[in-house]
C-alpha cells in the first residue's frame, strides 16, 4: 500500500469521527433533555399523566442547590389508571444531574411503560439508598420547604445507551485528532 494511500484512509477518519462525536453528544444530551410528561410538587402528592408512545421514561428530582431536600422522606409509586398495575421503578445507574447554580435536577428513577394513563404517587419512604440518607441527615441544615421542590417525568433513553455513547465520544475524537495528527506527519513516519 503506498504512503499516499494510507494517507487518504487516515484523512478519511476525520469525517467518519466528526459525524459519530455527533451521534454521541446526540446521545447524551437524549439522557437530560426528554420531554416533561409530568411535574408534580411534592406538597400534592399525587398526579395524572399520559404516556404517549411505549419506552423508557424517568422520574427527576427537581428543586434548589446546596439546600436539604425530601428525597428520604418521599417515594414515588406509579399505576397504570386503566389496569391498576404498578409500574417497577429501577434505581437509575448513572443518575445524571443537571443545574443552572440555583436549581438542580437529578434523576432517581428508570421505567419501561406501555401507552396509556398513569398516575404517580408520592408515598412515605425514601428514594435515596441508606448511605445517602444517613449523611444527608446527618447535614444540618434549614428545614425542608416542599414548595420549592417537585417530581417530574421525562421521556427517557436506555441507560445502557448513555454509557455506551461516553467511550463513543472518546473514540471518536480520539479518530479526529489521531487521522489528523498521523495523516500530516512527514512521510519518513510511515516507511
Amino acid at each position: 500500500m503506498s504512503i499516499l494511500s494510507i494517507k487518504i484512509l487516515l484523512f478519511l477518519i476525520v469525517p467518519v469521527g466528526i459525524f459519530t462525536v455527533f451521534k454521541a453528544i446526540k446521545l447524551l444530551r437524549n439522557a437530560f433533555n426528554g420531554d416533561v410528561l409530568l411535574s408534580l410538587p411534592y406538597h400534592d402528592n399525587v398526579g395524572s399523566f399520559t404516556i404517549p408512545k411505549s419506552g423508557v421514561y424517568a422520574i427527576w428530582h427537581k428543586g434548589p442547590v446546596f439546600k436539604k431536600t425530601p428525597l428520604a422522606q418521599f417515594r414515588p409509586h406509579i399505576s397504570s389508571t386503566s389496569t391498576g398495575k404498578e409500574i417497577k421503578l429501577n434505581p437509575s445507574i448513572l443518575s445524571p444531574r443537571s443545574n443552572n447554580f440555583a436549581t438542580g435536577k437529578m434523576e432517581l428513577f428508570t421505567f419501561r411503560a406501555e401507552a396509556g394513563h398513569y398516575e404517580l404517587k408520592l408515598v412515605p419512604g425514601s428514594s435515596t439508598s441508606r448511605l445517602q440518607a444517613i449523611s444527608g441527615n446527618a447535614i444540618p441544615l434549614a428545614d425542608i420547604d416542599l414548595n420549592r421542590y417537585s417530581i417530574e417525568v421525562k421521556k427517557s433513553q436506555s441507560q445502557v445507551l448513555t454509557i455506551l455513547a461516553i467511550p463513543l465520544l472518546l473514540l471518536s475524537i480520539l479518530g479526529v485528532v489521531g487521522g489528523l495528527i498521523i495523516g500530516l506527519l512527514d512521510e519518513k513516519f510511515f516507511v
